[in-house]
């Protein structure tokens, strides 16, 4: 019932930055164990200090790298959950009166590609999936780009869920 289901799918995106996670937890996991093996051995105070300094950088490196990989729209029976690089937003179908197809912003103008945008009685939200464009111009690489076919029918899997959201709940969206 709370499970969250990825709306838009998966791509070359993903399969890089999952491969990343990996690699990133690998390193994580001989560095812990290196130092474990040092500091059990007695060691210095500069050198634990170092290796620390190395655990801490793989760690916010792997939380950054997790969450390049979650970026998307998710939905369950109670909303939309949009995640961002460095925020998430949660938007419930009672506040969503639907889904629009704009410019994405990138330093207050639009760029060249189109994005999904969520429409709710608060105003518009932005998502981070976007519509692949052979335009020159400004873009912004935060999130998903999918082909048209593929941003095309998101589109209309967001509308059947939010058409489902909205009889499931009772509510009414003016």
């Amino acid at each position: 019932m709370w499970r969250w289901r990825r709306v838009d799918p998966w791509g070359l995106r993903q399969a890089v930055t999952g491969f990343m996670t990996l690699c990133g937890v690998a390193a994580v996991s001989v560095l812990v164990v290196t130092v474990l093996r040092v500091v059990a051995r007695g060691t210095d105070l500069r050198t634990a200090a170092g290796m620390l300094g190395a655990v801490l950088f793989l760690a916010v490196w792997l939380t950054f790298v997790v969450r390049l990989y979650l970026v998307g729209i998710y939905r369950n029976e109670c909303g939309l959950l949009l995640r961002h690089v460095h925020r998430s937003r949660l938007l419930p179908w009672s506040e969503v009166t639907g889904f629009d197809v704009r410019a994405a912003r990138f330093l207050g103008s639009a760029t060249v590609r189109n994005a999904a945008w969520v429409l709710t009685r608060d105003g518009a939200w932005e998502t981070p999936v976007q519509r692949r464009s052979r335009l020159a111009g400004w873009r912004k690489n935060n999130g998903p780009v999918l082909s048209a076919a593929d941003f095309d029918l998101m589109m209309a899997q967001l509308r059947e869920a939010h058409s489902a959201g909205q009889s499931d709940g009772g509510v009414v969206v003016r």
